[in-house]
């Protein structure tokens, strides 16, 4: 997988989100708890790291997951037009030194690991990545299996990697980046604990909305939001 840079912005209410890519899914693995506040734990950048699969049989799947990530950016980006605050992406192999590729996102500071949507999460995942948060993609699969995606959506993945020749995992992605910077729209902060407390209440207000666009106007207007993206209502 070459590695391309993506200058991204969006705005996070009153942050604004720009991004890159490195190297290369999800809602948490279980339902984050919600405190009364959250202590602001961010540094002004939603740092994502991923682990998708680069090599091996699930490679296919892994390209797609990465071009939704990088889609869901660009989507963030076209909606706003001043960019402050940075947003980055840094992709990791899945499928190859897990424990390596741990410990790098871990000295890369990332805030949130979303992990492959081919794959189960592994059970020592959560305590490998620091104080980031932990999101499995394949709990945005619509019965346990990635979406295959349709083919308007087909050819905007391809708009990120002209190359792919699957779409599986590539909906759930690029909707695990949306509610990701969502989450930290509500909280007003970047910070693993800061996303976990904001998750939940992304997807579940009454208030349904289909696109970042639509969901921040929605949070602007101080409505209660159900981000439904790409892959529709989550449990």
């Amino acid at each position: 997988m070459p590695r391309r840079p993506l200058i991204v912005a969006a705005l996070l209410g009153t942050l604004v989100l720009t991004g890159c890519t490195g190297t290369s899914g999800a809602t948490p693995t279980s339902t984050p708890t919600m405190a009364a506040t959250t202590a602001p734990s961010g540094d002004g950048t939603l740092v994502i790291g991923t682990l998708f699969p680069m090599t091996g049989d699930n490679a296919v799947s892994g390209a797609a997951q990465v071009a939704g990530t990088e889609l869901a950016v660009r989507d963030i980006l076209a909606e706003q037009a001043v960019p402050t605050q940075p947003v980055q992406l840094i992709h990791r192999n899945s499928a190859g030194d897990l424990a390596a590729a741990y410990a790098d996102l871990v000295a890369r500071g990332v805030d949130l690991v979303l992990w492959d949507a081919t794959t189960a999460l592994p059970t020592d995942a959560e305590n490998s990545v620091g104080n980031a948060a932990t999101v499995a993609l394949g709990t945005f699969a619509n019965g346990g299996t990635p979406l295959a995606a349709d083919e308007a959506f087909t050819a905007r993945l391809k708009t990120a990697d002209p190359g792919l020749t699957g779409t599986d995992g590539g909906a759930e992605a690029y909707d695990g980046v949306v509610t990701a910077a969502l989450a930290a729209v509500i909280t007003g902060d970047d910070g693993g604990a800061s996303l976990e407390a904001g998750w939940l209440r992304v997807i579940s207000g009454s208030v349904v909305c289909v696109s970042w666009g639509e969901c921040v106007l929605a949070l602007s207007e101080k409505q209660i939001i159900d981000y439904q993206g790409i892959t529709g209502r989550r449990s």
